[in-house]
């Protein structure tokens, strides 16, 4: 939630106690009663976007170092297999042609293929790579590495879309009670023309709102995951 955000909501809060103390003038079934329940409402509304949006930033922040770790170990699987195959190759091993070259894209994809193509291909020379000192476990650590970055990557995915969720909601929120308070301040600064007292007291109550609505804009379309 940005300052703006916040600040509206403070006006949320004083508005909403100004149309609870003034409910009479106000029913429920009228242009201002409606209003008035439209940025009462928003009030917990935004409170819970907002502890969301905070919590898939968590989640984002977590999965980043998550995946950092995990691309960590599966490089480093990746990169003892390519050593043990090329020392395989200097003493005459057939059958290594073409295999377990290291990926020159770090992206997540590009990593995942290649150490999924190493997992692959590693199998029948799993003696011979044990031979020239891999763990007798690797195609077992390369397996669970594999699935550590997957899951980490996944993470990541899921605090950007919980993120964006609520960020959005916030935006959805925000924008309907500004157009409520829009309509209330004309509503109620008709209602209470011949009475200053409650004009200045509702002044107060909505000094954070001074400006016209405006339409929200559909969110840009999300980039493509780079790993």
């Amino acid at each position: 939630m940005d300052l703006h955000e916040t600040s509206l909501l403070a006006t949320c809060k004083t508005v909403s106690a100004y149309g609870t103390k003034y409910i009479a003038d106000f029913p429920a079934t009228s242009t201002g009663g409606q209003q008035f329940a439209l940025v009462t409402a928003a009030v917990p509304q935004a409170g819970t976007l907002a502890a969301t949006q905070v919590s898939g930033g968590g989640q984002i922040k977590t999965g980043v170092k998550s995946k950092a770790v995990a691309y960590k170990l599966l490089h480093d699987d990746l990169l003892a297999i390519n050593d043990a195959a090329h020392s395989l190759v200097l003493l005459g091993t057939a059958g290594l042609d073409g295999k377990f070259h290291l990926p020159r894209n770090h992206g997540a994809q590009a990593v995942l293929n290649s150490a999924r193509a190493f997992q692959t291909d590693a199998a029948p020379f799993s003696a011979a790579l044990i031979s020239v000192g891999l763990d007798a476990a690797f195609l077992t650590s390369l397996d669970t590495h594999i699935t550590s970055y997957e899951t980490a990557i996944t993470a990541k995915g899921a605090g950007q879309s919980t993120q964006g969720g609520a960020t959005g909601g916030l935006e959805d929120t925000t924008y309907k009670a500004v157009v409520a308070l829009h309509i209330l301040n004309t509503v109620v600064r008709n209602k209470y023309q011949n009475d200053p007292a409650k004009l200045a007291e509702w002044v107060i109550a909505s000094h954070v709102q001074k400006h016209n609505p405006a339409a929200p804009q559909p969110p840009a379309p999300a980039p493509a995951p780079q790993g």
